[in-house]
C-alpha cells in the first residue's frame, strides 16, 4: 500500500498543480495544448519505443488479459449507453457509454503501470494501447453516427478513425520498438539514450497537462450523473476486470495486476474531444473527467492491493 501511494499521490499533486496553473491564468489553454502535442507526438512514443525495444516478450502471450479488460469495458459501455437510452437522452447514448469505459492509458496509464510494475509490463501496456481506441472509439463512432439525423456515415467514419489510430505516433513507435526487439536490431546507445531522455518527461508533463486541461473544461454538468459515470469507470470497470481475470481466465498475477490497475484509471481526456465533436454530453463528460481523476488515486491503490494480493 505504501509503495503505490508513493507512486500515485505525487502524480496527482502534479495534476492539482496543473489545475491551479490553469485556473490562476498562469498557464493558458494554448500552452497546455502545446505540451499535449509534445507528449502525443514525441515524448510518449519515445517512452513506448524504449519500453518495447527492451521488453522481454513472454511466450505465450496471455490473450485472456486483453479479453478480461475489454469484455469488462464493453459491459460497462453497454450499461452506460443503456442508462442514457432509458433516460431517453438519445444524443448522449454513445458518449456516456464511451466515457464510462475508456481509460486514460496513454496519458497516465503507461507511466503509472511501468512505475508500479516495472519494465516487464511494457507488453501488456502495448496491447491495451493498440486495442483500446480501435475497439471503443470505433464502437462509439458507429453508434453516434447511426443515431445522427439522416446523412450520417458510420462505417466510413469508423474506418477513418481506425486508420488514424493505426498510423498514430504511439502505435508506430510500438511497432518499431517491437521490430527492433524481435529482430535483434542493434541500436546505437546514443539513440536509446536520447529516447530515454525524452521518455523521462512523460510522467510530469502528462500529470501537469491533465490538470490544466481539466481546469479549462466546463464543469457545469450535473453532479449526481457525473459521479455515477466516474464510479462506473474507476470502480465497476476494474471490479468486472478482476472477476474475469481471476475467475474466468485464471490469469497469473503478473498479467492480472496491470489489467485491473489499468481498468481503475480515470476517464481518458480525449473522450471530451469526442463529446465536442458530436456536441453531446459535454457537461457530463467534463465533470465526470474531474471526478474520476479525483477518485483515481484511491481506485488505483485498491486495484494494486487486490491484484497483487
Amino acid at each position: 500500500m505504501t509503495a503505490i501511494i508513493q507512486i500515485v499521490l505525487p502524480m496527482f499533486i502534479l495534476v492539482l498543480v496543473g489545475f491551479y496553473a490553469g485556473k490562476s491564468g498562469n498557464f493558458s489553454n494554448t500552452m497546455s495544448q502545446g505540451i499535449s502535442r509534445f507528449l502525443g507526438i514525441y515524448a510518449l512514443p519515445g517512452l513506448l519505443f524504449v519500453a518495447m525495444a527492451k521488453a522481454k516478450i513472454p511466450d505465450p502471450i496471455e490473450w485472456g488479459f486483453v479479453a478480461s479488460f475489454f469484455i469488462a469495458a464493453f459491459i460497462v459501455f453497454a450499461i452506460g449507453s443503456g442508462w442514457m437510452w432509458m433516460r431517453r437522452r438519445r444524443e448522449e447514448i454513445a458518449i456516456v457509454g464511451f466515457a464510462t469505459s475508456f481509460s486514460s492509458i496513454g496519458l497516465l496509464g503507461a507511466p503509472i503501470l511501468m512505475d508500479a510494475y516495472g519494465a516487464g509490463v511494457a507488453l501488456p501496456v502495448m496491447l491495451l494501447i493498440v486495442f483500446q481506441s480501435p475497439l471503443l472509439f470505433t464502437t462509439a463512432t458507429i453508434i453516434a453516427e447511426a443515431l445522427r439525423s439522416s446523412g450520417g456515415r458510420p462505417i466510413p467514419t469508423a474506418l477513418a478513425a481506425v486508420k488514424a489510430t493505426l498510423l498514430s505516433p504511439m502505435i508506430l513507435s510500438i511497432v518499431l520498438g517491437l521490430a527492433v526487439n524481435l529482430l535483434h536490431v542493434p541500436m546505437p546507445e546514443v539513440v536509446l539514450k536520447a529516447a530515454s531522455l525524452i521518455a523521462s518527461t512523460v510522467l510530469p508533463c502528462a500529470c501537469f497537462t491533465l490538470g490544466t486541461a481539466l481546469s479549462y473544461s466546463p464543469l457545469t454538468g450535473k453532479l449526481i450523473p457525473a459521479t455515477v459515470m466516474a464510479l462506473m469507470k474507476v470502480a465497476l470497470h476494474p471490479a468486472l476486470t478482476w472477476v474475469l481475470a481471476a475467475k474466468v481466465f485464471h490469469l497469473p498475477p503478473d498479467w492480472m495486476a496491470p489489467a485491473v490497475t489499468a481498468a481503475a484509471l480515470p476517464i481518458g481526456i480525449n473522450v471530451y474531444a469526442v463529446a465536442e465533436r458530436y456536441q453531446a454530453g459535454r457537461e457530463l463528460v467534463s465533470m465526470s473527467l474531474l471526478i474520476s481523476s479525483m477518485l483515481s488515486p484511491l481506485s488505483i491503490s485498491i486495484a494494486f492491493i487486490v491484484a497483487t494480493g
